[in-house]
């Protein structure tokens, strides 16, 4: 999904200055989830984040794929007899 948000800017690439107007639009959109169906928004921070990191990398679409979180499972706020419960997925 990430992929096919950017996958234009990378195609073509905006003019110079013109970069946060397509972010703009873009985050100005709604997309549905291809896993839930429900329709999300994404900040122009987030999909400039995304673009930097497909745009840099030498596979952009494994570069945008879901990763698990290395603290998954863990709340550092609590004590250790506590966090080895699960956590419930988001």
């Amino acid at each position: 999904m990430r992929f096919s948000i950017i996958g234009p800017l990378l195609a073509a690439p905006p003019e110079p200055g013109q970069l946060y107007s397509a972010l703009r639009e873009l985050a100005a959109k709604t997309w549905r989830h291809p896993l839930s169906g429900c329709d999300v928004r994404f900040a122009a921070a987030t999909i400039e984040r995304w673009y930097y990191a497909a745009r840099h990398a030498g596979d952009p679409v494994n570069r945008l794929r879901d990763r698990r979180r290395g603290d998954l499972g863990a709340f550092h706020s609590l004590e250790p007899t506590v966090n080895r419960r699960t956590a419930c997925a988001i």
